[in-house]
């Protein structure tokens, strides 16, 4: 049984797709080289961090813990979030928009001149593609028309997961692009990867250097391990109650579909029954009528298929 103090695999590290390395690596002014790699590849430009901003946007308690982010900083003239997502559902999707739109409104000064408001990015590394799409970008639209609603905000889904199966599988390095190699790095935890596309990159190896560093450290390995066993437990519980309500339902549709079908030949048979008894007896009234108005034998026979014996017993 696992426990949060299972030393890592032998060619294990802890990944950077885990908040608090994404965040000691790239969330520090002595690294901030490393950002202004990430961001230029991300944003596909050049560009240079001008501060790290505070992660918690309203206050720093414990009460408002759920309103901190995993990355903030400035760049000249724009504003980058970021957030590393280990699921993607909609409710995730749903936090990060109120996150972007609260640091929005928390730069913005009064009586600022509103034609000139920054522009603000948010960068989300998920491990999951968005609208099938690895890495994608999207705006604020309108709905009737499809035209571009706002410039300043900008929002992009990268799958790094996508880009670490990449690198895991290609085995000429010459072959990965830079973008292709930073999100590898940033999607494994599988040090033999990192060693193989940082090779000969020193921001890359800089960078798997750390991550090797903080896979040495006890307590990063005890909540990395927790947040796993935390994750797997999720998977678990979530799991369980999807395969129940699954067959729940299934189990409604088949009962359903059977009853309907046994209640569709039983209807079938019974009427069958019904109407042949209902059949029976008129016919046998027809022909007492016909006998008691003086017709011969034969004749009603003829009209009603009876025969003589059941004709003379009436």
């Amino acid at each position: 049984m696992s426990t949060y103090t299972d030393e890592l695999g032998e060619d294990e590290v802890i990944p950077l797709y885990f908040d608090k390395v994404f965040k000691l690596t790239f969330g520090d002014y002595n690294h901030v080289e490393l950002l202004n790699y990430l961001l230029s590849v991300v944003l596909k430009k050049k560009v240079e961090v001008v501060s790290l901003l505070n992660t918690e946007l309203i206050g720093d308690n414990r009460k408002n813990k759920k309103n901190s982010v995993d990355l903030v900083c400035k760049l000249d003239k724009a504003y980058v979030h970021i957030e590393v997502n280990t699921s993607f559902g909609q409710d995730v999707k749903d936090r990060n928009l109120s996150f972007l739109f609260r640091l929005e409104s928390k730069e913005l000064k009064p009586g600022e001149d509103y034609k000139e408001i920054s522009k603000y990015y948010q960068i989300n590394f998920n491990l999951e593609d968005f609208d099938n799409e690895h890495f994608n970008v999207c705006h604020v639209n309108s709905d009737n028309t499809g035209l571009l609603y706002s410039k300043t905000i900008e929002i992009i889904n990268i799958n790094i997961s996508y880009y670490a199966e990449l690198c895991y599988n290609i085995t000429n390095k010459e072959l990965l692009s830079e973008t292709d190699k930073i999100f590898g790095v940033l999607g494994t935890n599988n040090k033999s990867v990192i060693n193989k596309v940082a090779k000969d990159n020193k921001i890359l190896e800089e960078i798997g250097d750390i991550v090797k560093k903080f896979s040495e450290d006890d307590e990063l390995i005890f909540e990395y391990n927790r947040e796993k066993l935390m994750m797997d437990d999720m998977k678990k519980v979530l799991t369980e109650r999807i395969t129940k309500d699954v067959t729940e339902k299934v189990t409604e549709d088949v009962t359903k579909k059977v009853t309907e079908k046994v209640t569709k030949e039983v209807t079938k048979e019974v009427t069958k029954e019904v109407t042949k008894e209902v059949t029976s007896k008129t016919t046998l009234d027809i022909a007492r009528r016909m006998k008691e108005q003086g017709a011969d034998t034969a004749f009603i026979s003829n009209v009603t298929s009876l025969s003589k014996q059941e004709i003379d017993e009436l």
